[in-house]
This record gives structure tokens, sequence and C-alpha cells, in this order.
């Protein structure tokens, strides 16, 4: 009786130390970092690159969005094909390649080619690229790239499963062809002793 009231006591004594320290940490500030605040519009460039057109026009770019957004993955696919390596083009693709019916590879190559050249980007773009559309995409590529591992996995094991069914089929006629020997040997051994 009394080691379990030691044991009790032990167990309430560390119980209140852990809430004292989370209580500890709960008096210091969380760190926040500073979030770009958007007044009227931004550019994207600073200095844009040459032939960078509506490089501070966000409704062109949202409206490109939007359109892509409408379009099927095909009429998308057929506008990708005409676009050049382009920081203009870049972008166009990138946001031709958000919509969620985009495959894979298409939405990586297009994600890679913006990472490239987002870096020469306003802090300000980066931001808001980020957190409205790279964000969003990078976690749709690894959803799908976690599928494909799935469905790689699910197909490998049934492949095992229906080479583990055949073997047992395969075993069970084994046990049978070993059960009727054994017992034309019992016939024949009964038959001798008679």
């Amino acid at each position: 009786m009394r080691k379990s009231g030691l044991i009790v006591a032990l167990l309430v004594l560390t119980g209140c130390q852990s809430l004292t320290r989370n209580n500890d940490k709960a008096g210091e500030p969380e760190k926040v970092t500073p979030v770009a605040k958007i007044e009227r519009g931004f550019c994207l460039f600073d200095e844009p690159p040459e032939g960078f057109e509506h490089n501070c026009d966000t409704t062109y770019w949202l409206n490109t969005w939007i359109a892509a957004a409408n379009q099927p993955w095909l009429e998308r696919k057929q506008v990708l094909k005409a676009l050049s390596d382009s920081a203009f083009d870049t972008l166009h693709a990138y946001l031709l390649t958000l919509p969620t019916d985009t495959p894979y590879q298409d939405r990586l190559r297009a994600q890679l080619a913006l990472d490239d050249i987002a870096g020469t980007f306003t802090p300000t773009a980066q931001e808001v690229i980020n957190v409205i559309a790279a964000s969003h995409n990078n976690q749709i590529m690894q959803l799908e790239s976690a599928m494909v591992v799935l469905e790689q996995e699910n197909t490998l094991r049934g492949e095992k499963l229906k080479a583990l069914e055949k073997e047992a089929v395969n075993l069970r006629k084994k046990l049978e062809e070993l059960l009727q020997i054994e017992a034309t040997l019992m016939d024949k051994n009964r038959s001798t002793q008679q």
C-alpha cells in the first residue's frame, strides 16, 4: 500500500513539474516574421527583364490565372508548347499549370522554371507568389508524389499477394498429393498385414 501511495505521489509531482515548465515557456514572446503588406499594387521586378510586359499589372496576371483555371488541360498544354524561356513566358507557363488537372511532370517543370527566376522578383512579389500559389502548388505536388509512391507500393504488394496465393495453391496441391500417397501406403500396409 505504501509503494502505490509513493508511486501516485511521484506521478503527481512529475505532472506538476511538467506544467510549470510549460508555463515558463508561455511567457516568452513568439518570434513573428514581418509580413509584406500590399497597399496598392506591386511590381514583380524592380527592373523588369527586356520584353517583360505587365510588370506592375497584377490585374493582368490574375486574369491570366482565372482564364487558365477555366481552360481544359489540353488547351493549356497547346499554349505551353508555344511559350519560350523568357521570364514573361515562364510566369505565364506557371500560371497555366496551377489548375489541379495539370499532370505532375508539367506542374513540376513549371515550378522549377519559376524557381529559377523567383530570386529576381521583388521581395513583395516573392511573398505574394509563395503565399497565393507556390505553397499550394508544392503541397499538391507532394501529395501527388506520395500517391504515386503508394500506388507503386500497392501494386508491388498486389503482385506479391498474387504470387503467394499461387504458391498456396501449389502447396495445397502438393499436400493433397502427399496425403494421397500416404493413404495409398497405409492401404498397402494394411493389405500386407492381413
